[in-house]
């Protein structure tokens, strides 16, 4: 499949687009998904529930050598990369609630890093620089919050403190600014992607449609967002838009729907989940850029 998508800036045009083709990485007859590239693109985590229950796997970038990290009766699910790539975050109900875990590759040892009493962190990621941890924090179906966590799990700033649903924050590749998604403006009905500052709390709104916005990525030169976009009654698509909100291209065409898409380092292929043969797949879309 190839589609041509025209990103147009005033006055100029600042890029092409084109979409060269799509394959699945993943073939089983059970559901994979969230998948996101190392940091040097040769790897890939994402998780399973191909052994009964969620668990995160690791494999190569052409979809070869998948391989099973975690081994727990509970649910470990939502991992990301640690920029060093020695160690990765995900989150798990193994102590009866969410929490997040730091896995160290090396030794496959497994820590606890968060303890919150009323609510529960979820979609979290690193920081580039490794010291800091965001995350969404969860009270209620109806209430999350955007914080950012040291290390050690303990909330160092607030980010949002609406009393609507904000989550899934994701790092620019510069450290300063981070996008999410959240119903805050919407009273709670449907989402809207956001971009803040983490230094000044400076904020932009950059999706304004009567649709699900959702699930964003940054491109690694931070020019471009990635994200989802969908209706109640409609699969979602990727998306495409500049970093001012403005340009939005569709990406995707498929009958049963793509979502959680995650660029390559090299920004020449993005990562998704797409829903194949009556089940999530990793998927991956080479693109180039022109």
């Amino acid at each position: 499949m190839v589609v041509l998508a025209w990103i147009l800036a005033p006055l100029q045009v600042l890029s092409q687009i084109e979409v060269i083709s799509e394959k699945c990485l993943s073939d089983s007859p059970f559901d994979d998904r969230y998948g996101s590239y190392s940091p040097s693109g040769k790897q890939i985590l994402f998780e399973s529930n191909r052994d009964g229950n969620w668990e995160i796997y690791l494999m190569d970038a052409d979809g070869t050598n998948q391989r099973q990290l975690t081994t727990d009766s509970s649910d470990d699910r939502r991992s990301s990369w640690h920029p060093s790539e020695e160690a990765i975050l995900f989150e798990s109900n193994r102590s009866g609630k969410n929490e997040l875990y730091r896995l160290e590759l090396a030794g496959m040892t497994v820590s606890k890093i968060t303890s919150f009493d009323q609510a529960e962190p979820t979609f979290a990621s690193y920081a580039p620089d490794g010291q800091s941890i965001a995350t969404s924090l969860k009270r209620s179906e109806q209430i999350s919050h955007i914080v950012i966590l040291d290390h050690h799990g303990s909330i160092i700033k607030r980010l949002t403190s609406s009393d609507k649903r904000s989550f899934y924050p994701q790092w620019s590749h510069h450290g300063r600014e981070i996008v999410y998604f959240s119903r805050k403006e919407t009273n709670n009905q449907d989402d809207e992607i956001y971009r803040v500052n983490v230094v000044t709390g400076e904020e932009h709104r950059l999706t304004d449609w009567p649709t699900h916005n959702f699930c964003p990525s940054w491109s690694r030169d931070d020019r471009r967002i990635v994200y989802v976009t969908s209706m109640e009654t409609v699969r979602p698509e990727i998306y495409l838009m500049d970093t001012t909100g403005k340009n939005p291209t569709r990406l995707t065409y498929n009958e049963d729907g793509d979502t959680l898409p995650f660029w390559s380092p090299t920004e020449d292929k993005i990562l998704f989940t797409g829903y194949r043969n009556g089940n999530f797949e990793i998927c991956v879309m080479e693109i180039a850029i022109k």
